[in-house]
């Protein structure tokens, strides 16, 4: 975005755009999913769909360009989530060590991807980058294409959110309000989610300027692959932890781990305190990530877990929308270090949100207590 020639704003509103127009989507393909009864599509829709919106990134001559891309790559990207989250429990016998397997995948990807993104960005460029990410895009594209699924006729549930053509939308209030009764501790804990994710989008849509401002350019990419190899290393065995006690208590120490990692941020003015905060940070992704998904697919029925973990990613995306405009004031008014601090408020009003509403979810299953 910046060698486009796109300002400070511009660069938040890359995160702000793709996080609206996922948290339209989120909902809406993980009902889909749920009324179709099909997974496998939808990802295949999510993975395509990347692919050929970072192909089209890597050609794009101007800033506005690359900001409507990426405004639509949240849509339909989007399809993906819900889906992929969905069938990880549905294959599940423990749903922690599950998603704690397919996340320990998930994070060396983005461990070697970033590790090969620092490495590479300085000898072809990152237009190029962009291009050559299609490859595995498309290769992942290729091995789902071959999965096997047992599609199932779900139960018409009637979608919250109703499309009519040419493009009115209504909301049927009272649907949600049912949802949220037959579902309050999943409501309550994406809530939880909103307000973290407020504190993350302030953090992670400027972190890598602070970076790259402190260490240099190629420090980003670097950062990122620690962060990734920490979290690869912890996600099973927090998986597990997940399937023993809960996912709450894990939840908490993702939450608490964000906090410390924030101040790190603040206070990373040499490369062993940069090593630090990447150590804390991965081990709060593997804490946090892999138990709200394991939460939400314990918390939520078959016939709705599709649409719980779109509301759940919806919740995510919307605070991903918020926190980098709130980060953009703030830094602006107090400056970028400082709004690492900053973000340490939201993070311990997520905590106490758990603390005092969530109910943990150690003896469920399938959205019942299981005696």
């Amino acid at each position: 975005m910046r060698m486009l020639g796109g300002s400070m704003l511009f660069v938040g509103l890359l995160s702000v755009l793709f996080n609206l127009f996922s948290a339209v989507g989120q909902y809406f393909w993980g009902r889909k999913s749920d009324t179709s009864g099909s997974r496998k599509r939808f990802i295949l829709i999510g993975i395509f769909s990347s692919g050929i919106f970072f192909l089209l990134m890597g050609m794009i001559q101007n800033a506005m360009a690359m900001l409507s891309l990426r405004a639509m790559q949240g849509l339909f990207v989007s399809a993906q989530t819900p889906a992929v989250s969905a069938l990880v429990s549905e294959l599940s016998e423990n749903v922690g060590s599950g998603f704690g397997i397919f996340n320990l995948f998930s994070n060396m990807g983005f461990m070697l991807g970033n590790f090969l993104g620092g490495f590479a960005v300085s000898i072809v460029g990152v237009r190029m980058i962009l291009l050559m990410s299609v490859i595995a895009i498309f290769s992942a594209f290729g091995m789902v294409a071959f999965f096997r699924e047992d599609v199932k006729n779900q139960e018409d549930l009637r979608m919250l959110f109703r499309y009519y053509r040419p493009g009115r939308m209504s909301v049927s209030w009272k649907r949600m309000r049912n949802f949220a009764k037959r579902n309050r501790n999943i409501t309550i804990m994406t809530l939880s989610i909103f307000i973290l994710m407020c504190a993350s989008g302030m953090v992670y849509g400027y972190l890598s300027i602070l970076i790259s401002t402190r260490f240099g350019n190629e420090y980003v990419g670097i950062y990122y692959g620690m962060d990734g190899f920490v979290s690869s290393i912890l996600i099973y065995p927090f998986g597990r932890l997940s399937d023993k006690i809960g996912s709450k208590p894990v939840i908490l120490v993702g939450l608490l781990a964000y906090a410390i990692t924030f101040y790190f941020y603040f206070a990373a003015t040499t490369i062993i305190l940069l090593v630090s905060a990447a150590i804390i940070s991965g081990t709060k992704w593997s804490a946090y990530f892999n138990s709200i998904n394991t939460y939400i697919a314990r918390m939520s029925s078959h016939k709705e877990r599709a649409t719980s973990l779109g509301l759940m990613n919806s919740g995510m995306a919307a605070g991903w929308v918020v926190g980098p405009l709130l980060g953009s004031y703030i830094i602006m008014v107090f400056g970028l270090a400082e709004m690492m601090i900053i973000a340490i408020i939201p993070v311990i009003v997520s905590i106490v949100v758990v603390i005092l509403r969530v109910e943990n979810d150690r003896f469920y299953a399938n959205g019942e207590k299981i005696n």
